[in-house]
């Protein structure tokens, strides 16, 4: 069909979709009638992940039902239609539309094209319409395109696009979208069988010494009778010097192993004095994963709290109950076990546990999962540093924290003690507990929040949290904090036995004298749980029965590894130097 002709059609289509007025599609009887068929004989494999995703689906209705063009049912979604012409136009001459024939992927995408743009077309409602289309087919199938079905079904649940036209194309492809094939973008070539000369980096530099380096080129330099190149690996780099017809097909990302003579440049730069390339595999700069950023931070953490007689512990990532307070909790279902488990979002309750085995001082760096965004930041793991000391007091051990934060980051800054009460009305020129002027300021700055709570505490501590925290300077330690605590820490609002500590206004930890009372604890619980807004099991018996057995007072911390390295003086990965480029400058 012509561009002409898919336009023409979409408009008919709009016109019928406009010829009555809209009502409600029923999606959830459809949706989950349809999904009976995933029952009929046995479960299908993944079949409680597959209601999981249309749950999800319907929580995002409802969605307005037209009169449909493509003919029965005589209502449904507008996007079904789009569904079934798009395929419809995409169908070699003579088959049938997918997925009984190929779609040919131009025609989709002009048809898919030329829908939306006359069809007002949301993608959940879509995907719904999919969802429902393809579970209608699976009585008449079986073998291959039986499973083939259930798995792109699986994927429509995630498809992880935010395009129509990306979406049918992708479930209409030869591969599986769960699965697509991988392709090298590079040809076959012979591969290095042997791990790559690295013992003489140790060596470098070593004047007038024969060395053999290997490592990954950074930067590419040619002049007019020299050309230079940065080497680098792991912690080591070192610059090159060849002739410059050696370097033609040299880039930066490139692994190399040269052997040449250590000397010095014009300049004086320790330089290797290339004679042979040995091996030349090209390549390209891969990204550093983020988590690599912390990495240089770990060593100088452990040898800190080794030093400080903190004994490192492991706990479980995945466990039976959820011990994250009130927060959303990572899911999943152990098939094994037959049971719900989570992703822990604190390690505080296995170090309490160590704790009350005897030890005096014991801490875990480990990652940590919150299943919410940050500060509008889709942050769902971060790595977390937690400890307790059973021999420290809340003062000792936030000056124990504080010089752990300046000799790992380098900060050399005094720390500073200030209430929450004063360092608010030095920055803000308000007493936080003057309620109208916390309103009015509350109101400027985070109305969502005033427009939701005349709580002057947690007001204040949305304004600290929004605009008011960041005016600190240096290391600061905050005390005597307005709103509700932990349960597991002594006290409540501002007589709470907790210390918020900050460096430059980014919020590191907190350090807490933990809850005494086994029976006040369990109260706590009782009352915060209440009213829990999710489901999971969030079974604090052992925690009871922990201080009941005589748990000592002790003092916990939780810091931010992830925010500690941010302070930390990071050099430019050698994957992240400048590119390549070709251009006359002066010998280094």
């Amino acid at each position: 069909m012509t561009t002409t002709g898919l336009s023409t059609l979409a408009d008919a289509i709009a016109a019928t979709h406009d010829s009555t007025a809209p009502t409600t599609w029923d999606a959830p009887t459809e949706l989950l009638g349809a999904a009976a068929v995933l029952f009929t004989t046995h479960p299908a494999d993944g079949a409680d992940e597959l209601l999981a995703g249309i749950a999800r689906l319907l929580s995002h209705g409802p969605h307005p039902a037209v009169t449909l063009h493509a003919g029965a049912p005589a209502r449904g979604p507008r996007e079904l239609d789009i569904l079934h012409h798009a395929l419809a136009a995409a169908a070699e001459p003579g088959r049938p539309p997918w997925p009984h024939g190929p779609a040919d992927p131009a025609r989709l995408a002009a048809a898919t094209h030329a829908l939306t743009a006359a069809i007002p077309c949301r993608l959940i409602a879509l995907r719904a319409a999919t969802v429902i289309h393809l579970l209608h087919l699976l009585p008449d199938t079986d073998g291959h395109l039986h499973r083939d079905l259930i798995r792109r079904t699986t994927w429509l649940l995630d498809p992880r696009t935010d395009d129509p036209t990306a979406l049918l194309l992708t479930l209409t492809a030869p591969d599986d979208p769960l699965a697509p094939a991988p392709r090298s973008r590079t040809h076959t070539r012979e591969r290095h069988p042997q791990p790559l000369p690295l013992a003489d980096w140790d060596l470098w530099p070593a004047p007038d010494q024969v060395l053999t380096l290997s490592g990954r080129i950074t930067a590419v330099r040619t002049h007019s009778h020299v050309a230079f190149a940065d080497l680098a690996w792991d912690r080591h780099d070192a610059q090159l010097a060849f002739d410059p017809a050696a370097v033609a097909d040299l880039h930066a990302g490139d692994l190399v192993t040269v052997r040449g003579t250590c000397s010095t440049s014009r300049t004086g730069r320790p330089t290797l004095f290339v004679r042979h390339l040995e091996h030349h595999e090209p390549g390209a700069p891969p990204p550093l994963p983020d988590s690599a950023l912390l990495t240089p931070l770990l060593g100088p953490l452990r040898a800190h709290l080794a030093a400080g007689g903190f004994r490192e512990t492991i706990s479980p990532v995945l466990t039976d109950g959820y011990f994250g307070g009130a927060a959303r909790p990572f899911t999943t279902w152990a098939h094994a076990a037959g049971r719900r488990q989570y992703l822990r979002v604190t390690t505080e309750l296995d170090l309490l546990a160590v704790i009350a085995t005897g030890t005096t001082r014991c801490y875990e760096i480990g990652p940590s999962f919150r299943n919410e965004g940050q500060r509008g930041r889709p942050a769902v793991e971060f790595v977390m540093l937690e400890a307790y000391a059973a021999d420290l007091t809340l003062d000792q051990a936030t000056a124990y924290l504080a010089d752990l934060v300046t000799a790992t980051t380098g900060l050399a800054v005094p720390l500073t003690r200030r209430t929450f009460d004063d360092a608010f009305r030095e920055i803000t020129g308000i007493d936080s507990t003057d309620t109208t002027a916390v309103r009015a300021l509350a109101s400027e700055r985070t109305p969502y929040t005033a427009e939701h709570t005349d709580d002057p505490d947690r007001l204040a501590r949305r304004l600290w949290r929004h605009s008011v925290r960041q005016q600190l300077r240096g290391l600061t330690a905050i005390t005597d904090i307005p709103g509700p605590a932990s349960p597991l820490i002594a006290g409540t609002g501002r007589q709470a036995q907790r210390i918020w500590l900050y460096a430059d206004g980014l919020e590191l930890a907190e350090i807490a004298a933990n809850e005494r009372d086994a029976a006040r604890l369990a109260r706590s619980f009782t009352a915060q749980f209440a009213a829990d807004r999710h489901v999971a099991h969030r079974t604090y018996q052992h925690v009871i029965d922990l201080y009941d057995c005589g748990l000592p007072p002790c003092v916990g911390l939780g810091m931010s590894v992830t925010r500690l390295a941010s302070l930390r003086p990071v050099p430019v990965p050698a994957q992240r130097r400048s590119p390549v480029f070709r251009t006359a400058e002066r010998t280094p």
